[in-house]
């Protein structure tokens, strides 16, 4: 796995993304602005004229090119125009706090969960969190998700982020000697225009047909592991958000891989006391969340 050092000045992860400066051009104009700068045309999926003659049909258009596109440097008046529209964006999708969510220990005050006081079940949108670091699973190769408009949570960070990340994972791709993630490896990002300050960028474990192997549930632990290690070298992050990584399209089961992140997260967080001051865990859906208390509720401390 690449080292934290062998890349973080070459994306300057220690350097703050610059907000918009006023701008006050219409979205429209920004969007014309923006796709102006993108000099090759890839996608042909939209091809819609009423669809591309609303707002909302141009922007998709936008995000759709910059999924596809290769990673390199932006045309700079192009850049400043999509800087503006994902902080927009922002505002549309609204942000949340996750600072001031409620806590499990407060939901399940007997719960023998070690870390339950710092803990946080989060059934929303990832993309309006408010954390120092989002973890994403992402495709290996490190480009993104190769499906424009994909709604997969690799691609919704992407989009939200802008196209700076990807130019960032790409770097680190190149200093690895053209190699992406490894199963369980880690390496971050900035956040660029999501909530978040930074990205963290794993990958888990795919299971095929639902028979996990003994192997799969290390990868796992460890893909766990690995992000909260480099959270922790990174040396500012004290809040960290995570999917439910392999679960859903990566085939593990949600109980079990629920297990894998509680006891990972209990194990790191006793070894490292005071260096997370708060844990997320995003749900997709309400028996999701369910399921998770559940564990939770009845769980036995090592």
């Amino acid at each position: 796995m690449i080292l934290l050092s062998d890349y973080r000045k070459e994306i300057h992860l220690d350097e703050p993304f610059p907000e918009p400066k006023n701008d006050t051009r219409a979205d429209y104009d920004l969007l014309m602005t923006a796709l102006a700068g993108i000099n090759e045309k890839h996608y042909t999926g939209t091809s819609s004229l009423a669809h591309l003659s609303t707002d909302e049909g141009l922007f998709r258009w936008l995000q759709a090119e910059l999924a596809v596109r290769d990673p390199k440097p932006l045309d700079p008046i192009s850049s400043r125009a999509i800087n503006t529209l994902l902080f927009r964006q922002v505002g549309k999708h609204g942000r949340v706090e996750a600072e001031n969510l409620r806590r499990v220990s407060d939901m399940l005050p007997d719960c023998d969960y070690g870390p339950a006081p710092h803990t946080v079940l989060y059934r929303g949108d990832m993309r309006q969190l408010v954390v120092d670091a989002v973890v994403n699973p992402a495709v290996p190769d490190l480009n993104g998700c190769p499906v424009p408009l994909h709604d997969c949570l690799d691609s919704t960070l992407h989009e939200q982020a802008g196209p700076w990340m990807r130019n960032d994972t790409n770097t680190v791709r190149e200093l690895n000697g053209g190699k992406g993630l490894e199963p369980a490896d880690a390496i971050i990002t900035r956040g660029y225009r999501l909530p978040a300050k930074y990205v963290i960028h794993t990958t888990g474990p795919r299971v095929e047909d639902g028979n996990v192997t003994q192997k799969d549930r290390d990868v796992l632990f460890k893909a766990y592991w690995n992000c909260m290690e480099l959270a922790r070298a990174k040396g500012d992050i004290r809040s960290i958000a995570f999917p439910g990584i392999s679960t859903g399209n990566g085939g593990f089961p949600l109980g079990e891989a629920t297990q894998i992140a509680l006891d990972a997260v209990e194990r790191w967080t006793y070894q490292h006391d005071q260096v997370l001051d708060l844990v997320v865990f995003s749900l997709r859906t309400d028996a999701d969340a369910e399921k998770v208390l559940k564990k939770m509720e009845t769980w036995i401390e090592d």
